[in-house]
């Protein structure tokens, strides 16, 4: 019996410069072209901005909180298989609503996470010692 297709959920930056949104088009394409021949189940594209802060008032709207979620899903699913996620960095920046100096959290420019019967399965980019897996190399594999 064959494996199910993963959902795959596409996080790309909304602000990212020109020569990274034609990638990030070239990505959704690919993944909707793997939706449709069925090799994906679901495809869902999620915007994120240049980054979210846990301490501010945007971490408690929804879609502040669905980010810091899944980083924390990252996370923890980096640690269990002994990976380190790529283009993860968190930053110092002073917040535009209080003034205040806070720890902000910048996604890469395009992460892919991929899930199976609800389990976070495969986080893209990532590394597993000197091996790096982009986006593209999952899509292949896909």
């Amino acid at each position: 019996m064959s494996e199910r297709p993963p959902r795959a959920e596409l996080f790309v930056r909304s602000l990212a410069p020109t020569d990274a949104r034609d990638q990030q088009e070239q990505v959704v394409e690919r993944l909707r072209t793997l939706d449709a021949e069925g090799r994906v189940s679901t495809l869902d594209v999620r915007l994120c901005g240049e980054c979210v802060c846990p301490e501010s008032v945007t971490a408690e709207t929804e879609p502040g909180r669905r980010l810091l979620d899944r980083y924390e899903a990252f996370r923890q699913w980096a640690d269990e298989r002994g990976r380190e996620l790529v283009g993860f960095e968190e930053r110092d920046t002073k917040s535009l609503l209080t003034g205040s100096r806070v720890t902000g959290i910048v996604f890469p420019r395009i992460v892919l996470a991929e899930y199976r019967d609800g389990d976070l399965t495969h986080v893209t980019p990532s590394r597993n010692g000197t091996e790096r897996t982009s986006v593209s190399d999952r899509l292949d594999a896909l």
